[in-house]
């Protein structure tokens, strides 16, 4: 009997230490030269700067995310957010511009702290758009408009989506555009979850705004296969970049539309289920395949892409 009970202690001390381990994930040697701000009780907050101001109102749709994937994912997921300011960010993110919100493999994400190069380009563009559209908004962004409201307080629901995904697939995935799909889906979610829909709103109303518009330019790249070869030069040019997330955007919200808060943890399966690590690199046929089984028909017509490679 005393023997049984060791070995019972010993297998739950492993246990337990692995899990603790596990759940443990967060680099923290990302956080040298920040300020610990501990701005929230649900996950860990650092910045450039000593006392960061207006930053409120990502933190509270971050704890509010957070609650929302721990509850359909079966999570406690800890993780933290480094708050950048533009002269620091490349020496914490993997990418610019300053102020593109970054999901890292590592538990942390990054966003900015000043005001974000995307919003100010996007800003300086709105004197083209039609009255109408100004004024729509204006009732979501205020006035004078500040579109870091979306990329910093919207894209930080993606971001932690992506996390919740990293968390359980690690560094290998399939394709970037199934992650990207997937943070959008995460992004359309919580944001629906929400009591109050004023970020929801401001998502929508701009993301929309760009596909009426169509200001995009020339693009240097449109197929899915220009996205995966050359996923870091789309991200650094930031309009490509733009372009691409409203179409995995679009199809995010169709999706969400159709099948609710099932089809992001059955997204998360599958991401998980199809990683590198157990089918190694698969062609788009047997992709394809794999999107079938998972989902059906309904979700592989949604899924597929609309832009030939002309």
């Amino acid at each position: 009997m005393k023997k049984l009970f060791t070995l019972i202690l010993i297998v739950f001390v492993i246990c337990n230490s692995c899990k603790q381990a596990d759940s443990d994930w967060i680099d923290r040697t990302k956080h040298e030269g920040l300020h610990n701000i501990t701005l929230s009780d649900n996950f860990e907050t650092y910045a450039t700067e000593a006392q960061p101001n207006n930053l409120e109102i990502t933190i509270n749709n971050l704890e509010l995310a957070k609650s929302y994937f721990d509850k359909i994912f079966d999570e406690d997921l800890n993780f933290a957010v480094l708050f950048v300011d533009n002269q620091n960010w490349d020496k914490y993110a993997f990418s610019p511009p300053p102020g593109m919100p970054q999901a890292h493999h590592d538990g942390n994400i990054v966003l900015g702290l000043n005001k974000s190069v995307m919003a100010n380009g996007f800003e300086q563009t709105l004197s083209q758009i039609p009255p109408q559209a100004m004024q729509e908004l204006k009732k979501y962004y205020g006035e004078p408009i500040n579109l870091d409201k979306f990329f910093r307080d919207g894209l930080a629901l993606h971001e932690l989506g992506h996390l919740y995904q990293f968390y359980r697939t690690g560094k290998n995935s399939q394709r970037n555009w199934l992650n990207e799909l997937f943070g959008n889906l995460c992004q359309v979610a919580a944001a629906k979850s929400f009591e109050d829909q004023s970020t929801f709103n401001q998502m929508d109303s701009f993301q929309n705004l760009l596909i009426r518009s169509n200001q995009w330019g020339n693009l240097k790249y449109k197929t899915l296969d220009e996205f995966e070869t050359n996923y870091f030069d789309v991200m650094k040019e930031d309009r490509n970049y733009g372009w691409y997330q409203t179409q995995f955007y679009t199809m995010a919200k169709e999706l969400f539309s159709k099948f609710g808060d099932s089809i992001v943890t059955k997204f998360r399966e599958f991401l998980i289920k199809c990683n590198t690590d157990t089918y190694g690199n698969i062609d788009d046929n047997k992709l394809n395949e794999l999107i079938q089984e998972s989902f059906g028909k309904e979700v592989l017509n949604i899924l597929k892409w609309q832009h030939s490679d002309s």
